[in-house]
């Protein structure tokens, strides 16, 4: 992003001194207007500035007394935070776009990334999420229109939302950054694969553990794609023919998500696809649209399961006490819940059994007798948690056996020690 040509121009008379404002965020994140802004001395930067996911480096540039609002430590947000002052939001990703239209989120400048249709429309480029509803309550909406951002279907700029100031910029977006699969999570993966069933509807997170998993599911058939993210993984079983979108009762032929997230390879297959479709929180993450959708399957992973099931996605704990957010609230609980009211839904959290270092050896124990952090899934919304070692199913489980089957699942070193804490919780009797 260092080659990025930055545009000029005069924020004095378009941010006002501790105005909020407000970005596009993931793959349709501002990047240009980010870095003109942080360039100028307007207001001696007294501003907040909602970033929602931030993917590049571009707020590092502004000065430390300008406040930032992240959902959590996802994207860059996490290295932005040690940095600047970051408040996280811990608001569900399903509300993201209601909060601003209710007017429970503050918002006065708008900046957006859009992308120009040939027919000369504009359009949210790779990523929907919150900008609408945050754009329809602002004061003045800026934007940017990438030459080099994807034409999605699903999330048209509306023609009664007058944009005050537009620059031309052309970037290529954020890529994803491949990782090899290790034989820790082709294991993981191998527990995960029976769980889905064919013709199930799929939500599925990023990383080289949603990787292996979906390499895992190259044998099902009538796979469909109702997710947060759509990435170059799932693509490649559009691609192939195991996702096609035949059963799914809403949406039908269609694969939908929140945000585009891969390699320019993606982005290309995606520009003016109309089997791919753009949607806002309130239908990607919603319960109502979700439990219409039978067989919904949702796979993520997490920091931490406890012996109760609760799960922490958010933060993680240093030997001194002192916590750091690596991740946050966002979707997460909103498929947790939503794939237990869908006929035949499952809701997966896979994770190793213990963290692996950057040398391949095991650290700290991811099954743990009680969480470092926060609970991010409550104990009540537990499903099926999976690692290397098995499969544990907690959905209507009582406390000693859900103790039971999480430790079962354990690193094999780590079991004694989770079995007298939970006898001496008298979790387990």
């Amino acid at each position: 992003m260092n080659s990025i040509k930055v545009p000029r121009l005069d924020w004095s008379r378009i941010v006002r001194s501790n105005d909020r404002i407000v970005c596009s965020h993931m793959t349709s994140e501002p990047v240009a207007l980010l870095h003109s802004l942080a360039g100028s001395d307007t207001h001696d930067h007294r501003m907040n500035i909602f970033l929602g996911v931030p993917f590049s480096s571009a707020a590092r540039g502004f000065p430390t007394n300008t406040t930032f609002t992240t959902y959590g430590g996802m994207g860059t947000a996490g290295v932005l935070a040690r940095t600047h002052t970051t408040h996280m939001s811990m608001v569900h990703y399903s509300r993201s776009a209601s909060a601003f239209a209710s007017g429970e989120e503050g918002v006065d400048v708008v900046l957006v990334s859009l992308a120009r249709a040939p027919d000369g429309t504009l359009h949210l480029g790779a990523s929907h999420g919150y900008a609408l509803s945050a754009a329809r309550r602002a004061r003045c909406i800026v934007a940017e229109i990438n030459a080099l951002a994807p034409v999605v279907f699903g999330a048209p700029w509306p023609a009664e939302l007058e944009i005050a100031c537009s620059v031309d910029v052309a970037y290529p977006l954020t890529e994803t950054t491949g990782s090899g699969i290790s034989e820790m999570e082709r294991s993981i993966a191998a527990h995960v694969a029976p769980l889905v069933a064919n013709g199930a509807c799929l939500q599925i997170g990023i990383g080289s553990l949603p990787s292996a998993v979906l390499t895992g599911l190259s044998d099902h058939r009538g796979l469909g794609i109702h997710s947060g993210m759509l990435t170059p993984g799932l693509w490649r079983l559009v691609e192939s023919g195991v996702i096609n979108n035949s059963h799914k009762a809403i949406d039908p032929g269609i694969s939908v998500a929140g945000c585009v997230y891969g390699d320019a390879s993606l982005y290309s297959a995606v520009h003016l696809n109309p089997i791919v479709s753009l949607r806002a929180p309130s239908h990607t993450h919603a319960t109502s649209v979700i439990a219409r959708l039978d067989r919904f399957t949702a796979i993520n992973s997490a920091l931490e399961v406890d012996l109760l099931g609760q799960v922490n996605a958010e933060t993680v704990t240093a030997r001194d006490g002192s916590r750091r957010d690596v991740g946050g609230v966002g979707g997460l609980n909103d498929f947790v819940r939503a794939a237990q009211c869908a006929a035949q839904g499952i809701s997966v959290i896979a994770l190793p059994s213990r963290q692996v270092r950057p040398d391949g050896t095991s650290g700290k124990a991811r099954i743990v007798p009680v969480l470092t952090g926060p609970a991010t899934v409550a104990a009540s919304d537990a499903d099926v948690v999976v690692t290397e070692h098995g499969v544990a199913h907690l959905r209507n489980a009582t406390l000693d056996q859900r103790a039971h089957r999480l430790i079962a699942i354990a690193h094999p070193d780590d079991r004694p020690r989770l079995l007298e804490a939970a006898q001496r919780s008298k979790q387990i009797r």
